[in-house]
């Protein structure tokens, strides 16, 4: 049987909303999950980001401030893995 390759961190952050979406390939979904298998920091980016999108989703698109979500997109993107 064929070893898939390894996820790096990197490529997990770039598909990680296609991966919770249900939408990621199954060949990068196993690489994803053996990553997070291996992984304690991607494994509590991945619960943090599913944490967020519980939350987001209570809250109604239009009373998130413009300054709330900079701070947001800011915040995951300046994440070091």
């Amino acid at each position: 049987m064929n070893e898939l390759p390894e996820m790096p961190c990197q490529e997990l952050v770039e598909v990680l909303t296609d991966y919770l979406d249900g939408a990621l390939a199954e060949r990068d979904r196993l690489r994803l999950e053996a990553h997070l298998e291996e992984c304690d920091a991607c494994t509590a980016y991945v619960e943090e980001f599913r944490m967020l999108i519980a939350a987001a989703g209570r809250i109604e698109p239009e009373r998130i401030s413009p300054e709330l979500e900079m701070g947001l997109l800011n915040a995951f993107r300046d994440l070091r893995l």
